[in-house]
C-alpha cells in the first residue's frame, strides 16, 4: 500500500524521532489515521480496554523509558474517559501527550448531533493539563510535538494534549524530512552563580545539613549521590523521588516524609537543600518542616520554589546542571565526620512498623524476595501508602509506580503493563489492594493478550478499608465500604491468567513463581473475614 504522507503521519514521525515507539490508545471511528501508518514507523500500538488504562499505561511506561507516554484516543468519549490519566500527569509533574481527533474545522460548538459530539473538548481538557490546543494546520500539530518535547526538558513536565480537526487530521500533508526530525533539547539551565556561591557557603558550614529530595531531583542521576556524600548529607526523598539515591546507602532514609519522626529529624537540620520538589501537603499528613537553619531550594519553575515552604536561598534551574554547580562551589569541604543514621532509621522503622503492622510484614516479605531490579506497581491503597513507600528500598529512580498528589484508585494494573513494555528484562510485581484492582480489572485482558509475565497480588481486605477506618475514627457506622467480592482466583482463571491462591505466610513464594511464570498471574491473599470468596 503507498505511503499517505498526511498529518496524522507527520506526527507520529516526529514522536518517531524522539525515540518514542510506543502509544497507547483504543482505536476509533474518528482516530483510523491515526493507526495507519503504526506498523510501517515500527510504532507498537497497546490497545487497553479502557482509555484511562491507556493514559495510566502510557504513564508506567513514561516512569520506566524516561519518554513522554503518548495516549491516542477518539473524539469525545475516548478523550473525556482518558482525564484521570492525565490529571495524574499533571499532579505529579510527568510528560505526557495525548493526541485526539476533533470536530473539522468550521463545526467547532456545532450542536447537530454528530457522531462522539462534544461541547468544548480542547476547552475540557484544557482545565485539567498543562495546555490543550485545537490546532488550524498540519505544521503546527507537528510544531507542538517539538515544543512539549522542549518543554519537558526546561520546565515542569505536565501533559500536553494536541486536538486535530478531522479534516486536517486526514488530509495529506507537504512535509520534509527535516520538519519532523527531532530538533535539539539544549544544555540543562544552570542557576545563577551568586545563588550558587551563597547556598554552597551555608551547606558547607552546616553541621546538620539533609537532602530533600523530589521528583525533580531526578534528572541530576549519580550526582545527588556525589553531593550528599561530599556534604555527609543523609537523603530523604518524596515519594516520586524515590530511589533519587539507592535506598540501602547509608545516607538514605527512605520516602517516609508521612512519619512523624522523618518530620522531626528534618527540623534538626541547620541546613535543608530541598531538589525539585514543592514539598507537597499530601506527603506531610499534616505535618510540617521548619528546619533549625536555612531552607535553600531548587526548582526548574520559581514558583515550586515558593510554594509550601519559603526559602532563604533560591536555586532557579535545572537539578541535572545546578547539583554539579553546587559541588564544584562547594570543592573540598573539608573532613566531615561520617553520620550515623543508624538510631533515627530505627525510630522510623518502629513508626511505620506501628502504623500497619500486617501491611509492613507482607511488603517486606516480598521486597526480600523479589530481584533488586524488581519495579513495583502501587496504587492508592494500604498496601502502597503504608507498606512499599517504606519497605521496598529501592535501588534506582521510578521502581515504585505510584502517584502521592492525584491518589487515584485502578493505577497500579495499567501502569505495570506500561512499566514492563518498558523494561521487558526487568521483574515488574503489582502489589493493589482489591477495592484498587477492581477499578482496572478489565486490564488484566490486556496483560493476558501482550503475554507479559507479570505477577498481580491482590491484598482483599474486603472493601474500602481506608474509608472504613476514616469512618469509623469519625463514630460512622461504617457504610458503602464493605464490598462483595468476586472468586479472585476463577476470576483470573476467566481471563486467561493463572489465579492463586495465597497466605501472608506463602505469598512470596507464589510472586517468585509467577516470576518464572508465562503470562499475568493473579495471586490473590486474603487479609480479613471480610474478604473470604461468597458462597451462592
Amino acid at each position: 500500500m503507498a505511503e499517505s504522507r498526511t498529518t496524522a503521519r507527520a506526527v507520529l514521525e516526529t514522536l518517531k524521532g524522539y525515540g518514542i515507539d510506543t502509544v497507547f490508545g483504543i482505536p476509533g471511528t474518528h482516530s483510523l489515521e491515526f493507526y495507519r501508518p503504526l506498523r510501517e514507523l515500527g510504532i507498537r500500538a497497546v490497545t487497553p480496554r479502557h482509555e484511562q488504562g491507556a493514559a495510566y499505561g502510557a504513564d508506567g511506561w513514561s516512569l520506566v523509558s524516561g519518554l513522554p507516554g503518548v495516549v491516542i484516543t477518539t473524539s469525545g468519549p475516548g478523550l473525556l474517559n482518558s482525564l484521570s490519566g492525565a490529571a495524574t500527569a499533571y499532579a505529579e509533574s510527568r510528560p505526557m501527550i495525548l493526541l485526539s481527533p476533533g470536530r473539522p474545522l468550521g463545526q467547532d460548538f456545532r450542536d447537530i448531533g454528530d457522531l462522539h459530539e462534544t461541547k468544548n473538548p480542547s476547552g475540557a481538557v484544557d482545565s485539567i493539563v498543562g495546555h490543550s490546543r485545537r490546532v488550524t494546520n498540519g505544521a503546527e500539530a507537528v510544531t507542538m510535538i517539538h515544543d512539549a518535547m522542549r518543554d519537558f526538558t526546561h520546565s515542569r513536565p505536565r501533559p500536553v494534549h494536541i486536538e486535530i480537526p478531522l479534516d486536517i487530521l486526514e488530509a495529506e500533508l507537504d512535509y520534509t524530512d527535516r520538519q519532523v526530525a527531532p530538533r535539539p533539547l539544549g544544555a540543562p539551565q544552570p542557576a545563577p552563580v551568586e545563588d550558587v556561591r551563597r547556598a554552597a557557603e551555608a551547606l558547607g558550614t552546616a553541621k546538620r545539613p539533609v537532602i530533600l529530595a523530589g521528583g525533580g531531583s531526578l534528572a541530576a542521576g549519580a550526582r545527588l549521590l556525589e553531593l550528599a556524600e561530599l556534604l555527609e548529607a543523609p537523603v530523604i526523598t518524596t515519594t516520586n523521588g524515590k530511589g533519587a539515591i539507592p535506598e540501602r546507602h547509608r545516607l538514605s532514609l527512605g520516602a517516609d516524609l508521612r512519619l512523624e519522626t522523618a518530620q522531626e529529624f528534618l527540623r534538626s537540620a541547620d541546613a535543608l537543600l530541598v531538589i525539585g520538589s514543592k514539598v507537597g501537603a499530601a506527603e506531610m499528613w499534616g505535618g510540617e518542616i521548619t528546619p533549625e537553619g536555612p531552607i535553600i531550594r531548587v526548582d526548574i519553575m520559581r514558583d515550586q520554589m515558593l510554594c509550601n515552604l519559603d526559602p532563604d536561598i533560591e536555586l532557579p534551574g535545572n537539578s541535572a546542571a545546578v547539583v554539579g554547580q553546587l559541588i564544584e562551589a562547594l570543592g573540598d569541604p573539608g573532613d566531615r565526620a561520617p553520620q550515623d543514621l543508624t538510631d533515627v532509621f530505627a525510630r522510623m522503622d518502629e513508626e511505620a512498623r506501628r502504623l500497619a503492622p500486617e501491611l509492613a510484614e507482607l511488603n517486606e516479605a516480598i521486597m526480600n524476595a523479589v530481584p533488586p531490579e524488581t519495579i513495583i506497581g502501587g496504587d492508592s491503597s494500604q498496601v502502597t501508602y503504608m507498606g512499599s513507600t517504606t519497605f521496598f528500598r529501592a535501588q534506582s529512580p521510578n521502581s515504585l509506580l505510584y502517584m502521592g498528589t492525584y491518589a487515584t484508585l485502578g493505577y497500579g494494573l495499567p501502569a505495570s503493563i506500561g512499566a514492563k513494555l518498558a523494561a521487558p528484562e526487568r521483574p515488574v510485581v503489582s502489589l493493589v489492594g482489591d477495592g484498587a484492582l477492581m477499578f482496572s480489572i478489565q486490564e488484566l485482558m490486556t496483560a493476558v493478550e501482550l503475554g507479559i509475565t507479570l505477577p498481580i497480588v491482590c491484598v482483599d481486605n474486603g472493601g474500602y478499608g481506608e474509608i472504613r477506618a476514616n469512618m469509623e475514627d469519625r463514630q460512622i457506622d461504617p457504610l458503602a465500604v464493605d464490598l462483595r467480592q468476586p472468586d479472585w482466583v476463577a476470576l483470573g482463571e476467566a481471563f486467561g491468567a493463572r489465579g492463586v491462591a495465597a497466605t501472608a505466610d506463602d505469598v512470596a513464594d507464589r510472586v517468585l513463581e509467577a516470576l518464572d511464570a508465562p503470562g499475568p498471574t493473579l495471586i490473590h491473599l486474603p487479609l480479613s473475614k471480610r474478604a473470604e470468596v461468597p458462597t451462592a
